[in-house]
This record gives structure tokens, C-alpha cells and sequence, in this order.
């Protein structure tokens, strides 16, 4: 873009020329001098850099033609503190390049612009660039008429956005022009880069703050003459910054610096040139094809092969034992080499490599290579077989991702399709088909149209599978195509999503879901186009719950605009799908939180989505689909990481059926989804948690179906087809999945719990475990390559390169001892086994970070580098017992030093140079420590030190940087050793840290980063007279624990007279306290008291009341007991100072707080617990862990932990002793906890000296604060160590400030914390907590997840802290789902209350099973004697019953296949036995021999029934009360009570969701058949009795849904006005009506009010 220009008109003699030109006929010579630094801005710092000195001779040859001469070139480098230390002559390197640089170069020049450079055609590019630096200085755009003007100008850098300033003089008729570039805004932009195709700009993140940023200025000189304007002298500045943080913060600099001077100018001798000229290009910059594989260390090779093979031998030599720290540089100097050499040498080098060790390293390093020769040695030596297919996957795995993306290296992998053995082995087929569908993502990120020819592969593979029905295929095409993300594959998946393909509906919903997620990397190129077919998707309710929140998932992944989450919330606000609405909601709200400056906009739109959704969606809970997106961002460091987790469930259970989770980093001005895996349940938790035995019989429908005759549109449910599936990814590519149908699950389930025979799985492995196992397996990784290189003015790269490699290897020797005799997983569960195991993993990570100039002859910049190296070497012995609940381990005590992990960073200035390797400088950026730290300095007199005057003796710079005040030297590195002793097991932990960085020159994350960083953690034997030869390790549970106790646990008793002292100054303190500060309230304002007072009584009371009815009304169990939380209405009444103080009530009267006055006036009530009934009967313990040693002298030294959990009445103790096994050591600690209450929990911790040293507790208490759910913790101690407080005093001050609580001064109890916790809502809760010296509050505190206390389990909410106890059944009953039918309502299974009145004696169906084999139906009714009672039916296919139940005067009368049967006595149990296809008979409870089927029980109230094995856990029945509660039957039933789905829908019999009501029991009503039927009506179809005007026309309408009517013969007593749907025909038109009636799929035409016969009255007698 031009910049607005000021339009001047320079004046001065017309004989002179403004155009820059050159003397014609004459020779221009110029002194050239260029210098490139790298470092950090600030002085006193070490910097690296390079400086080019030479003269430049300009020749004229005519017809804008020009030659270039460079004489007498020196290279110099610098690698030193700046600006004091010198450039250093770099003479080898000058002799060797003064050849190629003293060479001619011609252009052409003219009106200030370099047009074409012609070269000899041997002179190397990087050569031909230094002249292209030098001529870049002659490239001047002259406009006469304007003097401030821009343009995009082509230069060495590209077409960049330059501004000119001119200025003239005229009367030394010079003209000075300044101009400037933005290096940034170009056009055409002269950069290589690879390695971040995978990463996402942030467009916003870069408006903040640019990671890069380079400008370029200079000044030039001109003399205007008769035949032009000649170039004076000329100066170039041109900086390139970077940080990995916000550049505010510190920036590395690489400043390149250009000076042309004219020396003089004479007559030009032109001689006949010998050289053949070729054209080379403009003045725009050119790489070397190679350069992104250019050295990553500089070296100079003689014999490649040679060279190879020593760095074979040196990887496997010292990778023995473990990894050596320095092993990862080998593996890159390895692939280095790798890089330089050809085919025939790698070829070679595999052919000398005789053993298999030296050849895995190849295997790895080949991948990182990432040339099209490395993919050719591995697809011959695939097809030949010489690797297995193990190491084939391997090196094929890595390689698709890392091997360079070209035309001939996805040619090749083409080939690979065809090849038997990818063919053959499916992970094989899968790994190049993914890899493929990677490497044309990472092709076509540069194309602006993929080319259809590298699609057409993924293209047929998915057709053929599509039309052949081959599921396997379908999924393969789809994660390829998914993979390579281009928008020409969309009419291809297109066809396989419903609504848009035929081909979706005779696919399942895996692969529609599959299908749909193949979009999200398309979405990243067209998102419009992927946004118009998700939201498609998402708004066609007729679609899958589940399609339908992918749909969403991935609309919201394409950041659409305000509008349309708008017109997505709105169309939530109708959603009748709980499931979709709840992870949209959830969703929405997430993003709505998100701090991440890439998603500031769509969260802002979010926000406003989510709060026109919170009304109705908040109080969802986690039974529904949820999706959570935490995320933190830094914005000093501009990086961050996020994580997103999906969970879809379309059944309502508390495990999802499909679960997925992703890791995004953010920096560097881009995010990249680090890693993906996804999991899809689907039917596994039916295989796998039923552990009940199902009947196995032949259904036996015939009564069963009878029923569902009477439903002309009846539908089943679809079969669900159990499976498993996971998949994981990597910066969003797919690199691996699979997939478990039902019959790999059962296999894989009985291989291990029936493994029988010689060739079982279980066998086998026994059998291998018996010999010494030893396993060496090793890995090496370039696990990332990030280069970038843009041109500098001097003609030198500037590059920008991160690298990582790592190196892990592991040692396992181990050896087991266990019986031959197992042959079942329940033997070896009860087999003594005993392991030997000898363990040493280790890993190796080097990292390096480069900014400066690199070519193939000089190296110079910046060098950060990384090491971490871990091993942990172990040693031990195992004896396992799962039936005696033992474990036992011992391992070797540690006898060396063991560094467990090391870490160690530094920043070097790095100056190379090809031709003297050897005198290769790497010098630490922060210079040699010389003096101590700030803090050890002595201050001295005023007296300003004199400069050095030489610092800068010829050196291009500025005079203020040369003669400033004196450099800072830098401190000496800060040292930290710090260990944790564990003198009891032998061995300390120590901590040992160095630093020295820059950060004493400026505060900042890249100051504090560069230097030298260094942290060891090792394990340190410790001296001792008595060594510890051996570590032990013993756990016992159960029964038997008591036998392993070393130490015994003596009587405990607690001091009464501390106990009582302490309680009765407590509560005088807390009785003065609250008298002063009466006092100095009164002494204030007693009018304002007044009021206030007042105020606060009204408050108090009404708080009072409100809360005494609301806890009266929850713990109205618990009251006859304790009565825990009840309020004292007479003391919130009375306003007296006795009465206050003797209550347990804490008030905040100061209303300055700005705070809700009920939220002060608090009030709570505790029974205070008895601490001696605390710890009177421990018990027994049930736990014992042990944690010794084995000294030398035989005696104990260590620790036993003793642990036992006690139950009486509902009421948990637990008890934990923790003791020192010395013989003269009375130290222990003692834990005891207890829920003495319902809600109330409370746990002191003693130790010391037999626990009587130091003493805390902690009680907490469930009840209401201001209406609110609230939690009360209260802390209290008589005598703690000093450390804790003070520690806890930081804390606190410091949690507080840091999470933005309000405090006031006041005097509270001494030795007393109280926090006080309200849920104001789902989402927020409301803090107060009393310190001894202040209280702090928080209001309004968000919390990260919501917290829904109607959704949480009955038991929970009414049992409070004992429903721990009950942890186990919730989590076996987690699918149980119950619906009770009651009077006028029902309860369905999601919780949908129901209100109807039965009007007649029709059968109901209250729920069945809806499978396409159903095992039963309940069947409910009006009892026929008792019309306001209830009888019921259930029939059971398998075998075929039929059990009814109906009141009577004398009780509950049951019938068995029509069979009376009479319950003996109460509390009596009677069971039926099925056989394999028929019931037997009722048969006392002696009887044994056949399955159970039903058990039924008398109450006092009812009857209950229970048939597991049909999923049936209860059915009670006393005639006015029918309550089902079923067990893994989630999605599986239909009826009145619902799909037991946590939709809260009224469905019908044909999948169709009722209007209402009374519209869904009819639907569900059994039809009778005759007029002596019980039932008298049926659902018919009808015709509307009148004719309609219907688009014009007169029609006759027919119902598209039955309507209940009275049977032939009756009429009816009672009806009910319901709305019909009609399809309407022309009334001229003859139809026949069964064949209008018969058919469902009629459109709707209009609605009409028709009426519905309740109950009917028939006359059969004459029949």
C-alpha cells in the first residue's frame, strides 16, 4: 500500500540528473564493509558475529550494463563481550573464499534499478548472494516530484513495503535519501522454513506481541552530475529481533550493518573476460536447494562412510548400561551425516553394519533423514524382508511424518500400496494409508488446489469400500482423507452423512460419526464450507443425538461468527434432546471462560450464547454430555496450553460412550494440538461390568407378541452392536487406532478369565515368566525440527532453528516364580508368586535453539542448549499374594551416588568457521563471574571511572554506544544444595542448583533464560557406623494383618487437664471478645447501632426461621438422634450479651463490607464430639505397611503403619498409627477420624511423643447459610510447632492476595481457623474464613466445574458425609434407574413426572423391554374391584410367564400362569427355576439343580419381586404403589416410563414423541379385541367427517396417526378433544381408505381437533 505522499518539487539546474547511475567510461572503486552481530541488546554481554572487508570496483560495459569486482577480501569474526573485546582475522576462511568472491558478476543497471545478474555458472549461490548484498545497496527508486513517498520495492529480502525521505542540498548539489522497510509487510517474501505445517497462526496473538520482527533503514549520499546522480556513501542498518515471549519483555537481536564508501573514481581498463556469463537471477535472495538439510553442526567430513560407522560403534557403546547424557547429539550428528551422504553409502554402511544393534540405529535415524533416498532404502529393504515387520512399522511410522512432502516421495508411497507385505499386514496397510494422507496435508499446506491425481488414491479406496460394505475400509479412507484435510474431498464424505449421501442410512452410526469428524482438518482451509454442512447436520433433529453434538463440536472448532452461534443458541431453546443441549450448553460456557487470545472473539460470542441458555440448561448435570475447555495463558511469556475433553453420552449413564480429550500448546504466536486420544465405549459396558448371568433360553414370545399386535405402528429399538474403539493423534493427524468388535472383546475376555490348554494366552505367559526374561529395547527420536532461514543485507542467512532428539533405552531382567500348575486367571489369583526383576530405564533429551548465520562455511549466533538426562536403576524383589492379601518388596540399599535426574541449560555466542573447525569458539553469553552478588557489594564515593576510548576501534557503530558509562560485570552464579535426609532408610535426596543469567542487566523471562542453568537430584548414601544392606516393603490387608505388627500400640489416653484448661480460656476469650467489640461499636454511633441492630435482629430472624424450616425439613431422620443443625429462635432473638456469647454463632455486623448482611449473620450449631470416645476402641487393625531396613547388627530402623476401619451404626471410624520401629523411640503419629453424625465428620492429628506432643483437629459440618448449601470447617489446636504457623500465615496472606479476598482486622479465637463454604449457586460460592488476627471473605468465587446438588444421588444428599460408606453400591448401581407409578403420577426413569388419571380398565404398558427381543413387559391397569388401586402384569419371555397382581380386601393376590399362588408367611421367599426352555415348577428354596429366574417377597405393605437375570433388580407392588427399578437397561426400554435414556421425552410406540400427556398414555394403551374385553377401546385411523378447502381444492382428509375410538358395538362414556394430523386428497379423487389408513408415510397436511374415546360402555350380553 502507497503512503499518502507530500508532493515537492525539487529545484536546481536543469542540466542535472536525479537518476542514481554510475561514471560512464569510468571506474567507481568503493570501500565495502559488512557486519552481522548476534546476542542480546545489551552491552557487557557476549555476541557472535562476522564482518566482510573489501573493495568494490564498478566497471561500465555498455548498454546498462555493469560489472562487479570485489579486490582484497578479509573475513573477520567476533565472539566476545560487546563492545569491548575485537574482530579476529578469519585467514584460512579468507584465502578459501577469496577465489569465488574476487570473481566478475555482471547486472544490469538503470535509473537506480538492479535488473538481471549474470555469473559464471560454478560460482556457488551462497557466493553469487554476498554480491547481491552489495548491489542491494544500489537499488534506489527515484520519483522527482515527491520527496516522502512508499511503494513496494523488490530487494534481496523480496518485494517488501519501503518509505523514501529526500532531501537535497544545493549548494553542494547532494541529495540525501533515507528510506526505510518493513521486512514484515512484503509481498513477496524471500523465507524457507520447516516443521511447523501442524501449527495454527494466531493472527491475534501476533497483532499483540510479534515473535519476529525485522525493518531495515538507510541513508544514502548522491552527487548529482550532468550524467547522474552517483552513490556518495551509503550506510544500512538492518535488525532482526526474536523472542519466545512478549518482545516487551527482551528480545535476542541479529543486526546486520552495511557501509559503501566511494574512494575514487578512474578511467575504467575493460579487458576481455574469460569466463562464460549465465544468467543467475535478480537481486532477489536465492537458497540452496538443500539448505533445510544444511548442517545442523557445522563439520567438515573426509570419509562419510567411515565417519558413519565410528558414530554407529560410539551410540552402541555407550548405550550399554543406560543412555549417556551425550548420546542424543550423536543421534543428530548421526542423521547429519546421513544427510550429506548418497544412496550407495548408506547402502554400504547397511551392508557393514553386520550386527542387528547397529542397524536399529539406522532404522531410526532414516526417518529423520526426511529425504526421498531414506524412503527408498526403507521400501526395498521392506520388500525384501531384511527388516521384521516390528522395526518395518516403526521406521514406516515415523517416517511418513518426518520424510519431506514432494511429488516423489508420495509417488512412492503409492507404490508402497501395492507392495504384498503392506498388503498382508493390516498395520502395516493402516500406517502407510494415514501416512500418506499426512504427507499431501503437509504437500498442498503451500498449494493454494491440491492436485486431484494425490487424492484419487484415499478417494477409491473409500468408494470401493462404500459400495462393497466394507466397514473396515470405510473407517480407513475416512482417517486418511481426515488426515490429508483437503476441501476437494468433501462431496466424497459428503456422501456417507445423512441428509446429503444415500450411502448413510446402510451404514452405522460410527462410521456417519466418523465420516463427520474427517471435516475438522478440512475446516482449517474452507471453514465456511464445513460450517454450512455441521450446522446442517446439528439442526436436523431427526439425526443422532450423537452425529448431532459431533456436528457441534466441529462447528464450533471453525470460530463461526456472533450470528450464527446465535441462531445455534436459539435453536437450543426448542431442543427436546437433553443430551444435545447439555453439550452444546456446556461448551458454550467453557469457550465463554477461555483466556486464550486466538478465541477472544468466539468467546466473547459464546458468553452471550451461553447466558441465553443458562435458565434453562444450567442445572443439567454430569449424567448428561458434557464438554470442559480449561485453559491458561501468560501473557508475559505469550504462551499458554489448553486442554478439551469431550464426553457423549446418549444413554444417561454415568459412563460416557464416548470419551475424548485433546492437549493444545500456545506459543510462538501459534497453537498446535499437541496430542489427541479418543475412546468410544458403545456397548463395552454392557459386555464388561454385567456380571450377572443372563438366561440363555430361546425367547418364547407368544404372549409377548399377542401384546404388541395391538400396536399397528409399532417400532423396536435398534440393536446396539457392542464394541470398543480408541484412536490417538498427533497435531491433529491420525497415527493410530483401533477397533474391538463383540467377538474380540469375548475372546479377549476369555483368553484371560477361562484360559485353558496348553496354547492359552494366561499359559503362555506363565510358562515364559519361568526362565530369566531379558529385554534391552531402545528408541531414539527426533522428536522436533523447526528451521527457518530468511536472507540478511549482507548476503548472509539469517536462521531461526529448534531442534530435540531423544534417546531412551531400558534394561529388564526378570524372572518369576510361580506355579507350573496354573492354568485359569482365578489360580493365579490365588498363587504364591515371586519376582525377581532387575530394571535400569534410562533417557537422554538434548534440545538446541539457533539464531544467527548459518551456511556451509561459517557458522555465528546465538546457541541455546538443553540437556536432560534420567536413569533410575532398580533392584528388586517381589512376593505377591493376592489371596493372603501380602505384598512384599525388597530391594538393595543405595551404596553410590545415584543421579536420578539432571538438567542443564546454557546460552553459548558460537563462532565456526569450515576451514579451522579446530579453533571453534563457544563462548557463554554472560560473561566470567568477577565480582559478588548486589547484596555483598560495598557502597562507594562519587568518582566517575574514565572510558575506554579504543572499545570500538573499527567497529561500525554509533559513537553514544562506544562511549558510555562502564560495563556492569556480572555476579557470581547463585548456588543452592539442599537435601532431604532419610538417614532412617540409609540414603538422603538432594537437591543440587546453579544459576548465572542475564537477568542482573534487565528482569525478564529472556534474560533469566539465557546463561547458565544447572539441577541435579541424586541419591546420596549415607555414612554410618552400621551400614543398611537391604530396603524392605510389606503391605497386609485383612484379618491377617495383625500378625505382621512389629511394634505394638500401647493404651492412648489424652490429658484432661490440658483439654479442659485450654476449652474454658477459650471460651473466655471468645466471651471478652465479643464484649469489646460491642463496646467500640457503641462508643461510634450508637444511632447508626440503632438501626443497624435492628436491622440485624430482623435479619437474624427471619435467617433463622428460614433455615430452622429448610433443615427440618432435610434431616428430619436424623433429629430423633442428634438434632444437628437446629437453630435456637430464642437465641436469634434475644439481643443480650449472655445469650450471644453462650451460643455458637459468629456475626459480622459491619455493613461497610459492602456484603449481604445474611451472609454475615451466621449460625451454626455443633454437638461437640467426645475426643476420648474418639480413640477408646481402635480395634484391630486391618492394615499393616511396613517400611523398614536391614542393618548390618540385625536391629529394626524404620516405620509401621497400622490403619483399621470400624462401623457401628452407620457411623465410620478410622484409625491410622504411624510409629518408629527404633527400639528407644516413643515418636508416633496418630490420625483418627469419625463421622459421629450424619453430617458432621471430624479427624485430630496427634505426634510426638506417644502422640502427646502436638495436637489439631479439624471438624466439619454440612447445613445452610443464608438458604444456601454450606460447609463449616473448623480447625482447631493446643499446641503446634512455630514453623507451622508461620508457614500457615504465608500461606494464607499469600492465597488471599493472590485470589482477590477482602479481609478486615478483628480479634478471633487464638489457637482457631474457621472457613465457612456456601454454594450461592452451581457455579459460585461464597467464602468466609476466621483467622485469629483477620477474617477474609470471598464472594461470587467461580468454580472450575459446576456442582449440581439436585442431581447427586439420593443417599448422598440425605446420608452427607456417611454416604462415603456407600461409595461401593453407587458405583455398582451407577445404571440402575427406577420409575414409580403412584395415584395420578408417574416418575419416569429420567425423572419426568407424569400426571394422568385412568379412565378405563385398559392395560397400560408401563415399560418393556425394547429390543428387537424383548425378555419382558409390566403391564399396569386399574384394579377392577378398587378403582382407585392398581393391578399389574408382567410377562416374561424366557421362558414364557406371566405374572399378574392385583389388591384385594385380604391383601395382594398373586397369579402364576394363571395358577393362584399363595405366599406363606411374611418375610417367606419363594423362588420359580427355569430350566433351559420351560419354567418347572414353584419349588421351595431346598430344591437346587436349576437357574433362578424370579425371587418374590412378602412385606408388610407388598410384594416384591426380583429377576436379575432380565435385568430386573426390584419390582414392588401394594396396589396403590407400582416401583420398577431396573439395572443395565440404559436406551433399552420404551413405554410410559420413558427410553431410560435421561431424555426427559414422552415417546410413542412408533419412536414418535407425544403432544402431550394424555396423547403418550394412549398410545401406550393395550387395545381390546371384542366388547367383552375388559379394555373397550382401540387406536384406529380415521377420516375427518367433513370436506376442506386444501390449496384450493375440495378434500377429503385421512389421519397419519390412530386415534382411540370405542370397539364395534360400543359407545363412549367419556371423550377427550385431541389435535390430529391429516394428509388431505382432492374429494373428486377415488381412494381406497385401508390403503390410506395402511400407510404411515403420508405428509402432513394440516391439524384438527378431533375427539378421543376415554372410556366406552358395550351390550355383548345378546352377542
Amino acid at each position: 500500500m502507497l503512503t499518502v505522499s507530500l508532493v515537492v518539487t525539487l529545484p536546481g539546474s536543469q542540466k542535472l540528473k536525479y537518476e542514481p547511475s554510475f561514471t560512464e567510461g569510468m571506474m567507481d572503486v568503493y570501500a565495502y564493509e559488512g557486519i552481522i552481530l548476534t546476542g542480546l541488546p545489551e552491552r557487557g554481554l557476549n555476541r557472535a558475529g562476522v564482518r566482510i572487508n573489501c573493495a568494490v570496483n564498478v566497471i561500465p560495459l555498455g548498454q546498462d550494463t555493469y560489472l562487479l569486482k570485489i579486490a582484497h577480501p578479509q573475513i573477520q569474526e567476533y565472539n566476545g563481550i560487546w563492545p569491548i573485546d575485537s574482530f579476529i582475522s578469519a585467514r584460512r576462511l579468507s584465502q578459501k573464499l577469496a577465489p569465488e568472491l574476487m570473481k566478475p558478476v555482471k547486472f544490469e543497471y538503470s535509473k537506480g534499478r538492479v535488473g538481471k545478474i549474470h555469473a559464471p555458472a560454478h560460482l556457488q549461490e551462497e557466493v553469487l548472494n554476498i554480491h547481491r548484498g552489495i548491489l542491494n545497496i544500489f537499488q534506489i527508486t527515484m520519483k522527482k516530484s515527491q520527496n516522502f513517498y512508499g511503494l513496494q520495492e523488490a530487494g534481496i529480502e523480496g518485494v517488501c513495503l519501503t518509505n523514501y525521505i529526500v532531501q537535497e542540498n544545493k549548494k553542494a548539489q547532494r541529495i540525501t535519501i533515507t528510506k526505510s522497510k518493513d521486512l514484515n509487510n512484503c509481498q513477496e517474501k524471500v523465507m524457507m522454513y520447516t516443521g511447523s505445517v501442524y501449527a495454527d497462526l494466531c493472527p491475534v496473538c501476533q497483532q499483540r506481541s510479534r515473535n519476529i520482527r525485522a525493518s531495515a533503514t538507510s541513508t544514502h549520499v548522491l552527487k548529482l552530475t550532468a550524467s547522474g546522480a552517483t552513490l556518495q556513501e551509503a550506510r544500512v542498518r538492518e535488525v532482526h529481533q526474536f523472542t519466545p515471549f512478549h518482545e516487551r519483555e527482551g528480545v535476542a537481536v541479529l543486526e546486520a550493518r552495511q557501509h559503501l564508501r566511494l574512494v575514487t573514481i578512474k578511467a575504467a581498463v575493460i579487458r576481455q573476460l574469460q569466463l562464460e556469463f549465465v544468467e543467475r537471477g535478480t537481486l532477489k535472495y536465492r537458497f540452496d536447494e538443500n539448505i533445510l538439510s544444511k548442517p545442523i553442526k557445522l563439520m567438515k567430513p573426509q570419509n562419510l562412510e567411515k565417519l558413519i560407522l565410528e558414530t554407529l560403534k560410539n551410540l552402541e557403546l555407550h548405550n550399554q548400561e543406560k543412555v549417556h547424557s551425550d548420546m542424543p547429539a550423536k543421534f543428530l550428528q548421526l542423521v547429519q551425516l546421513l544427510r550429506s551422504t548418497t544412496d550407495e553409502t548408506i547402502a554400504s554402511v547397511w551392508r557393514n553394519s553386520y550386527s542387528n544393534q547397529f542397524r536399529r540405529w539406522i532404522l531410526f535415524a532414516l526417518p529423520a533423514v526426511g529425504t526421498t533416498s531414506a524412503l527408498r532404502f526403507l521400501k526395498i529393504k521392506l520388500q525384501n524382508l531384511d527388516v521384521t515387520m516390528v522395526d518395518a512399522a516403526q521406521a514406516l511410522g515415523v517416517a511418513m511424518h518426518q520424510i519431506t512432502a514432494n511429488l516423489q516421495s508420495l509417488a512412492m508411497v503409492r507404490e508402497l500400496f501395492r507392495t504384498p507385505h503392506v498388503q498382508q499386514f493390516a498395520i502395516l496397510r493402516r500406517i502407510v494409508h494415514l501416512g500418506y494422507g499426512s504427507m499431501v496435508f503437509r504437500y498442498c499446506a503451500k498449494q493454494a488446489i491440491c492436485p486431484d491425481t494425490l487424492l484419487k488414491p484415499l478417494h477409491d479406496l473409500l468408494t470401493a469400500a462404500t459400495a462393497q460394505a466394507n466397514e473396515e475400509d470405510i473407517v480407513l479412507g475416512l482417517k486418511a482423507i481426515g488426515n490429508a484435510g483437503q476441501p476437494a474431498s468433501v462431496k466424497n464424505i459428503m456422501k456417507l452423512l445423512p441428509g446429503f449421501g444415500t450411502a448413510a442410512a446402510s451404514i452405522p452410526l460410527k462410521l456417519r460419526v466418523d465420516a463427520l469428524m474427517a471435516l475438522r482438518n478440512i475446516a482449517k482451509k474452507d471453514p465456511g464450507k464445513v460450517q454450512a454442512i455441521t450446522i446442517q447436520l446439528f439442526m436436523n433433529r431427526g439425526n443422532h443425538p450423537e452425529l448431532r453434538m459431533s456436528a457441534c463440536a466441529i462447528f464450533l472448532c471453525t470460530k463461526p461468527s456472533l450470528n450464527s452461534l446465535l441462531v445455534l443458541s436459539n435453536s437450543l431453546l426448542k431442543e427436546p434432546s437433553l443430551q444435545v443441549a447439555s453439550f452444546a450448553y456446556s461448551q458454550f460456557r467453557s469457550l465463554a471462560r477461555s483466556s486464550l487470545p486466538s478465541l477472544s472473539s468466539l468467546a466473547a460470542g459464546c458468553s452471550m450464547a451461553a447466558k441465553l441458555l443458562s435458565p434453562r440448561f444450567d442445572r443439567l448435570g454430569f449424567r448428561f454430555s458434557q464438554v470442559f475447555h480449561p485453559d491458561l495463558f501468560c501473557y508475559e511469556l505469550m504462551s499458554g496450553v489448553s486442554a478439551k475433553t469431550l464426553l457423549m453420552n446418549n444413554a444417561g449413564s454415568l459412563i460416557p460412550t464416548l470419551a475424548a480429550g485433546r492437549v493444545t500448546g500456545h506459543a510462538l504466536g501459534s497453537s498446535a494440538n499437541l496430542a489427541e486420544v479418543g475412546f468410544r465405549m458403545e456397548g463395552l459396558q454392557e459386555v464388561i461390568t454385567k456380571s450377572r448371568a443372563s438366561v440363555r433360553a430361546v425367547p418364547d414370545m407368544k404372549q409377548i407378541q399377542r401384546i404388541l399386535n395391538g400396536f399397528p405402528d409399532w417400532k423396536s429399538l435398534p440393536e446396539k452392536v457392542p464394541l470398543a474403539s480408541a484412536y490417538m493423534k498427533l497435531f491433529d493427524q491420525e497415527i493410530a487406532f483401533v477397533e474391538f468388535r463383540k467377538d474380540d472383546i469375548h475372546k479377549a475376555i476369555q483368553s484371560v478369565m477361562d484360559a485353558q490348554g496348553k496354547h492359552s494366552v494366561l499359559r503362555n505367559l506363565v510358562n515364559r515368566l519361568q526362565k530369566p526374561v531379558e529385554l534391552h529395547p531402545a528408541a531414539a527420536l527426533l522428536t522436533a525440527e523447526l528451521r527457518r532461514f530468511v536472507p540478511t543485507c549482507v548476503g548472509l542467512p539469517m536462521e531461526l532453528t529448534f531442534l530435540s532428539a531423544t534417546v531412551a533405552k531400558a534394561n529388564l531382567n526378570v524372572e518369576a516364580k510361580i506355579p507350573s500348575s496354573i492354568s485359569s486367571f482365578s489360580q493365579l489369583l490365588k498363587a504364591n508368586i515371586q519376582l525377581k526383576a532387575q530394571i535400569n530405564p534410562s533417557v537422554a533429551v538434548y534440545s538446541k535453539a539457533f539464531m544467527g548465520i548459518t551456511t556451509s562455511i561459517i557458522q555465528s549466533g546465538l546457541e541455546f542448549e538443553v540437556k536432560i538426562h534420567s536413569a533410575f536403576p532398580v533392584d528388586i524383589s517381589a512376593n505377591i499374594n493376592v489371596q493372603e492379601r501380602n505384598l512384599k518388596i525388597e530391594s538393595a540399599a543405595p551404596q553410590e551416588e545415584n543421579r536420578i535426574i539432571s538438567f542443564t541449560s546454557e546460552t553459548f555466542a558460537v563462532s565456526r568457521n569450515i576451514e579451522n573447525l579446530s579453533a571453534a569458539k563457544l563462548t557463554p553469553i554472560v560473561p566470567e563471574a568477577k565480582e559478588p552478588s548486589i547484596t555483598k557489594q560495598k557502597f562507594k564515593s562519587s568518582g566517575r571511572s574514565q572510558s575506554n576510548l579504543e572499545l570500538c576501534s573499527g567497529v561500525i557503530t554509533d559513537e553514544a554506544e562506544c562511549y558510555d558509562e562502564e560495563q556492569r560485570l556480572a555476579p557470581r552464579p547463585s548456588v543452592m544444595n539442599v537435601c532431604m535426609g532419610m538417614t532412617t532408610f540409609g540414603f538422603d535426596l538432594c537437591l543440587d542448583a546453579k544459576t548465572a543469567s542475564a537477568v542482573y542487566i534487565r528482569h525478564g523471562p529472556l534474560h533469566r533464560l539465557m546463561g547458565l542453568h544447572t539441577a541435579k537430584v541424586s541419591i546420596r548414601p549415607v555414612q554410618s557406623e552400621t551400614k543398611i544392606e537391604r530396603l524392605l516393603f510389606e503391605v497386609q490387608t485383612g484379618p491377617k494383618a495383625d500378625s505382621k505388627m512389629i511394634q505394638p500400640l500401647g493404651k492412648e489416653e489424652l490429658l484432661p487437664e490440658r483439654i479442659q484448661r485450654r476449652t474454658v480460656l477459650f471460651k473466655e476469650f471468645r466471651s471478652q471478645t465479643r464484649m469489646k467489640n460491642q463496646t467500640r461499636t457503641s462508643s461510634s454511633s450508637s444511632s447508626s447501632l440503632s438501626k443497624s441492630s435492628s436491622r440485624s435482629r430482623a435479619t437474624s430472624r427471619r435467617s433463622s426461621l428460614s433455615s430452622d424450616r429448610v433443615l427440618k425439613g432435610h434431616h428430619i431422620a436424623d433429629q430423633k438422634q442428634d438434632q444437628p443443625f437446629r437453630l435456637s429462635r430464642n437465641r436469634s432473638n434475644s439481643a443480650s450479651p449472655d445469650s450471644s456469647s453462650s451460643s455458637s454463632r459468629y456475626m459480622f455486623s459491619d455493613n461497610t463490607w459492602g456484603i449481604n448482611q445474611q451472609l454475615m449473620d451466621i449460625e451454626f450449631k455443633s454437638v461437640r464430639s467426645s475426643e476420648r470416645d474418639l480413640i477408646r476402641d481402635i480395634g484391630a487393625p486391618s492394615l499393616i505397611i511396613l517400611a523398614r531396613a536391614r542393618r548390618t547388627d540385625g536391629k529394626q530402623q524404620g516405620y509401621q503403619l497400622t490403619g483399621s476401619v470400624q462401623s457401628s451404626g452407620g457411623r465410620p471410624k478410622m484409625h491410622l498409627r504411624i510409629v518408629d520401629l527404633k527400639e528407644d523411640s516413643t515418636w508416633k503419629i496418630c490420625v483418627d477420624a469419625a463421622i459421629p453424625k450424619a453430617h458432621k465428620a471430624m479427624v485430630m492429628y496427634r505426634w510426638g511423643e506417644n502422640c502427646q506432643t502436638y495436637k489439631m483437629s479439624s471438624k466439619a459440618s454440612m447445613g445452610y447459610l443464608a438458604n444456601h448449601p454450606a460447609l463449616k470447617i473448623k480447625t482447631q489446636w493446643s499446641e503446634i510447632p512455630h514453623m507451622m504457623i508461620d508457614g500457615g500465615r504465608m500461606v494464607e496472606s499469600g492465597a488471599a492476595y493472590l485470589l482477590g479476598f477482602c479481609n478486615k482486622f478483628e480479634v478471633n479465637p487464638s489457637h482457631q481457623i474457621t472457613q465457612l463454604i456456601a454454594l450461592t449457586s452451581p457455579r459460585t460460592i461464597d467464602t468466609i474464613v476466621k483467622l485469629p488476627r483477620f477474617t477474609m471473605y470471598y464472594q461470587g468465587f467461580e468454580l472450575p466445574m459446576p456442582v449440581h446438588i439436585q442431581t447427586m444421588a439420593p443417599v448422598v444428599r440425605t446420608r452427607g458425609f456417611q454416604g462415603i460408606t456407600e461409595i461401593t453400591r453407587l458405583l455398582l448401581t451407577t445404571n440402575q434407574r427406577e420409575c414409580i407409578a403412584e395415584k395420578e403420577r408417574v416418575v419416569t426413569f429420567d425423572s419426568n413426572e407424569l400426571t394422568y388419571k385412568i379412565l378405563n380398565d385398559c392395560h397400560y404398558i408401563l415399560t418393556k423391554d425394547c429390543s428387537p427381543a424383548p425378555k419382558f413387559v409390566l403391564l399396569m391397569r386399574r384394579a377392577k374391584s378398587q378403582q382407585r388401586k392398581k393391578a399389574i402384569k408382567l410377562l416374561i419371555s424366557v421362558p414364557s410367564v406371566v405374572i399378574e397382581a392385583y389388591p384385594t380386601p385380604d391383601g395382594i393376590k398373586l397369579l402364576v400362569n394363571d395358577v393362584e399362588t399363595k405366599l406363606s408367611n411374611q418375610g417367606k421367599i419363594i423362588q420359580m427355576y427355569s430350566s433351559v426352555h420351560t419354567l418347572s415348577k414353584l419349588q421351595p428354596v431346598a430344591s437346587r439343580g436349576l437357574k433362578n429366574l424370579v425371587t418374590i417377597q412378602q412385606n408388610a405393605t407388598g410384594i416384591i419381586l426380583e429377576a436379575p437375570s432380565i435385568n430386573i433388580d426390584q419390582l414392588f407392588f401394594d396396589g396403590d404403589r407400582v416401583q420398577i427399578v431396573l439395572n443395565q437397561m440404559m436406551s433399552k426400554t420404551c413405554g410410559i416410563c420413558g427410553l431410560n435414556n435421561g431424555e426427559q421425552k414422552m415417546m410413542k410406540p412408533n419412536q414418535e414423541e407425544a403432544r402431550d400427556v394424555e396423547d403418550l398414555f394412549e398410545s401406550w394403551t393395550s387395545p381390546g379385541q371384542s366388547c367383552t374385553d375388559d379394555c373397550k377401546v382401540r387406536r384406529n385411523f380415521v377420516e375427518l367427517g367433513k370436506t376442506v378447502n386444501f390449496e384450493g381444492l375440495e378434500s377429503k382428509c385421512y389421519s397419519v396417526e390412530p386415534v382411540q375410538h370405542c370397539l364395534e358395538g360400543c359407545s363412549p362414556i367419556e371423550t377427550l378433544s385431541r389435535i390430529v394430523d391429516f394428509h388431505c386428497v382432492p374429494a373428486n379423487r377415488a381412494v381406497d381408505a385401508a390403503v390410506m389408513f395402511s400407510s404411515r408415510k403420508k405428509s402432513v397436511d394440516m391439524s384438527h381437533p378431533v375427539d378421543s374415546h376415554t372410556d366406552c360402555l358395550c351390550r355383548c350380553a345378546e352377542v
